[in-house]
Formats: structure tokens, C-alpha cells, sequence
């Protein structure tokens, strides 16, 4: 699958960990990054992953409880609300 960049932000370091936890014991596609600047100034790290890949993660960290605070589409240096539920 492929695709533009969805970056998904938790409310909690602790949520972000077991998310990054869950998503790797399923051995699904994802990479855990620095929450860009642009998205919130605060500290912390995201889950970056592929707009094709969403129907694979989403569900695993629903299923989990583990149901990410936002998320944003990248478009080069831009980012732009990406809505959840699609």
C-alpha cells in the first residue's frame, strides 16, 4: 500500500508507548517519530504511518483501546487535519 503521510498523536507518552507496542507485536507498518512542530509545540514522539496502511492500524488501535487524540495528513512541509473515521 502507499501513499501520502499520516502522522497520529496521542493524548499521553504512556498511550503512544503501548500503541508503538501493540503495532509491533502485530508486525504492522509504522514508524514512531517526534511530533512535528507545526502539529503541537509540545515534546513528544507520533506514530508516522502510509494513508494506504490506515485500514490495517486504525482498527488494531481501536480494537485496543488505544484511540489516537488527532491526526494530520503531510503534504511536504504542510499538515492538514486528517479526520479519523474514514
Amino acid at each position: 500500500m502507499g501513499g501520502p503521510e499520516i502522522i497520529l498523536v496521542f493524548a499521553s507518552n504512556t498511550l503512544i508507548l503501548n500503541a508503538e507496542d501493540l503495532l509491533e507485536e502485530k508486525g504492522l507498518p509504522f514508524t514512531l517519530v517526534p511530533v512535528p512542530k507545526e502539529v503541537n509545540p509540545n515534546c513528544g514522539l507520533a506514530i508516522s504511518l502510509v494513508e494506504g496502511d490506515r485500514g490495517l492500524i486504525l482498527p488494531a488501535l481501536e480494537a485496543a483501546g488505544l484511540r489516537p487524540a488527532s491526526a494530520y495528513r503531510r503534504d511536504g512541509d504542510e499538515f492538514s487535519p486528517w479526520p479519523l473515521s474514514r
